[in-house]
């Protein structure tokens, strides 16, 4: 193949040049190729190929333009005959998959795209997928996260790796991929819908960045110039926000706890910018840090939620843990010798001939003949009551928690086990039921050990 020459170097050698550079893969690996049919995609499969990889190409048939679909597919199929490379092809009802999950069809046409993807890459063993995505694709995504309102990370742009995902052609542009295709005669097809401004990615490419070119000439080359320098300086802040939080989140004892001073929160500038982004590897939207920040002067104990943690509010302190270490839900004790795990502790369960009572904290002795299978461990409800050993009237579990200095964060993750009767007898470890308790007409001895 005789490769186009831009400037000193041909296109095949900036492809070979780029992908060392950014380590998108090794020659030894192979490679799976997303290949649509058009343009970008041809282009890229046969500078894979004149590299001497191992590839396959993929083809994800949409079912949006009827015929036109199909005869996308039957190009592809006949490129990866042409090369003698293995050939994965899947259709969809793309339009009934966005109407079920009540998402547009190009955001059903990516979620499924990418899930197939990532499903034949790893049944058919490929290091790393490969999308034909190029420098004015680049310069579309960093506009339209402007847009439509973005972090920090949304001014990068497409990321040239992301996982198994790499991206090699984002060193062209599209003129340039052009130019390649047209020189070499390679087929491909155009998807109409790329020319109706329906879209807003589309109005961007076809509207908004011819007027920038107007202003200037060599927009891409300029934008692509920006979006380096945002991506070095989001680098360097992410350092910065990385040692900020190692030096502000506390681990403490309980697995995947941190404990955060109010006080140094409330002392950083510019406040929400910061906790946005120290707070962002933990799902918590910008939203629900706005309502933390108007709540740290309310009362302890209130929750804010991302999908997969949760802050409390304590006095002086945010705790924030997993949503999984919240309330570790309910397990069953179903007879003797039985070993369960709730949250983070351990429970074994046991008779003993000896009555003599054991002054250890984390191994309770009962009544052998008062106990009911099966036993449960679950968190503290509202409502719940006992009798703590040595008093006789019924207490609150929250007013025991409030007399133990336990904070509301922590209550929902203290074993509470519940006799088969409904009883509790033992808030572990730290208090039993009164009347459960081994006494001289005692005949057997059960015992429940918590570590």
């Amino acid at each position: 193949m005789i490769s186009l020459t831009f400037g000193s170097m041909t296109v095949s050698e900036r492809f070979g040049l780029y992908i060392r550079e950014q380590g998108l893969c090794q020659p030894h690996e192979r490679v799976l190729l997303a290949v649509s049919g058009g343009k970008d995609s041809v282009m890229m499969t046969y500078l894979f190929a004149e590299a001497g990889y191992a590839i396959g190409i993929a083809h994800c048939n949409f079912r949006l333009r009827g015929g036109d679909s199909d005869a996308d597919e039957a190009l592809v199929r006949a490129l990866a005959e042409s090369l003698g490379a293995p050939f994965f092809a899947n259709g969809f009802d793309t339009s009934a998959y966005a109407k079920v999950h009540r998402i547009s069809v190009q955001m059903a046409a990516r979620e499924l795209r990418y899930r197939w993807l990532e499903a034949i890459r790893r049944e058919q063993g490929y290091d790393h997928i490969a999308i034909a995505q190029h420098r004015n694709d680049h310069m579309e995504t960093l506009l339209l996260n402007l847009v439509r309102g973005t972090g920090l990370a949304g001014l990068r742009g497409i990321q040239p790796k992301r996982g198994p995902i790499i991206r090699p052609l984002l060193f062209l542009r599209a003129d340039e991929v052009q130019a390649f295709v047209s020189a070499h005669g390679l087929a491909y097809r155009d998807d109409a819908s790329n020319f109706s401004t329906k879209y807003a990615r589309n109005k961007i490419r076809l509207a908004v960045i011819p007027t920038l070119r107007e202003l200037n000439p060599d927009i891409e080359q300029t934008m692509a110039a920006n979006i380096d320098r945002f991506s070095d300086a989001y680098t360097v802040l992410g350092q910065h926000i990385d040692a900020l939080r190692d030096t502000l989140f506390e681990r403490r004892g309980v697995s995947n706890e941190w404990h955060v001073s109010l006080g140094a929160l409330m002392a950083l500038t510019p406040r929400r910018f910061l906790w946005y982004e120290l707070f962002k590897p933990f799902g918590f939207s910008e939203a629900v840090l706005n309502d933390l920040e108007r709540s740290i002067s309310g009362t302890s104990g209130k929750q804010f939620h991302s999908t997969t943690h949760v802050i409390w509010l304590d006095r002086t302190a945010l705790v924030l843990a997993p949503i999984a270490n919240a309330d570790p839900g309910m397990v069953a004790i179903e007879g003797i010798g039985q070993t369960v795990r709730w949250g983070g502790f351990r429970f074994e369960s046991g008779y003993v001939a000896d009555s003599v009572v054991d002054d250890v904290a984390s191994i309770m002795q009962f009544d052998g003949d008062r106990i009911v299978f099966p036993l449960r461990i679950r968190s503290w409800q509202a409502g719940d009551v006992f009798r703590p050993l040595g008093m006789r009237g019924r207490k609150k579990l929250s007013d025991f928690f409030v007399s133990l200095k336990i904070p509301v964060y922590r209550k929902r993750r203290v074993p509470v086990v519940v006799n088969g009767n409904g009883d509790i007898i033992w808030v572990a470890p730290y208090r039993m039921d009164d009347r459960y308790k081994i006494t001289d007409k005692t005949k057997k001895v059960f015992t429940l050990a918590c570590f």
